[in-house]
C-alpha cells in the first residue's frame, strides 16, 4: 500500500474515494496516509445495456464535501474499471475532480484506456496482462463453448 500512497502523494488530491466494497477499505487506508478526508461510493441497481453498466451514488453526507475538491479514486483491482468508473462518472457529476485513478493492481489495459481518454493517470502498484473481450469478440462464445455452473 505504501507504494501506492507515495504514487498518489504528487497529485495533491484533497480526498481519496473508493467503491465499496473493496476498494473503499483500501481508499479509506490511502486517505489516513496522506492525511486527507476519505469518502466512498456505493453501488445502486441501473438498468441501462451494455458492459459498463455499473452505477455508483455517493451517500448525501459526501455530496457537497467532495464538490470542487480534487480526488483520487482507489480500488484494490481493476481490470474492466467498471466500478471506478461508476465512481468518477458519480464523482464529476457532483462537481468533483477526480484527477488519479489507483489501484493495487491492475490488470490489462481496459479500464486503464477508458481514463487515458479522461486524461486521468492511473497508477498501480502492479500490472498484470489479462484478456478481456466484449462478449461478440470472446473466443469461446464464438465457439460455442458452453458456460457451466460449478
Amino acid at each position: 500500500m505504501t507504494q501506492l500512497v507515495e504514487a498518489i502523494r504528487p497529485y495533491e488530491v484533497e480526498a481519496v474515494c473508493g467503491p465499496l466494497l473493496g476498494g473503499a477499505f483500501l481508499a479509506q487506508l490511502v486517505a489516513q496516509a496522506l492525511g486527507v478526508e476519505f469518502c466512498f461510493t456505493e453501488p445502486m441497481p441501473n438498468e441501462s445495456q451494455g458492459l459498463y453498466k455499473a452505477r455508483y451514488r455517493a451517500p448525501r453526507a459526501f455530496t457537497d464535501r467532495v464538490r470542487g475538491k480534487r480526488l483520487a479514486i482507489v480500488d484494490d483491482v481493476m481490470s474492466a474499471g467498471s466500478a471506478l468508473r461508476g465512481t468518477y462518472a458519480e464523482l464529476t457529476e457532483l462537481g468533483a475532480m477526480p484527477v488519479v485513478a489507483g489501484a493495487l493492481l491492475v490488470l490489462g489495459t481496459t479500464g486503464s484506456d477508458f481514463f487515458a481518454q479522461q486524461r486521468i493517470p492511473v497508477e498501480a502498484v502492479a500490472r498484470k496482462n489479462y484478456a478481456l473481450w466484449s462478449p461478440g469478440d470472446c473466443p469461446l462464445c464464438t465457439a460455442g463453448v458452453p458456460l457451466e455452473e460449478r
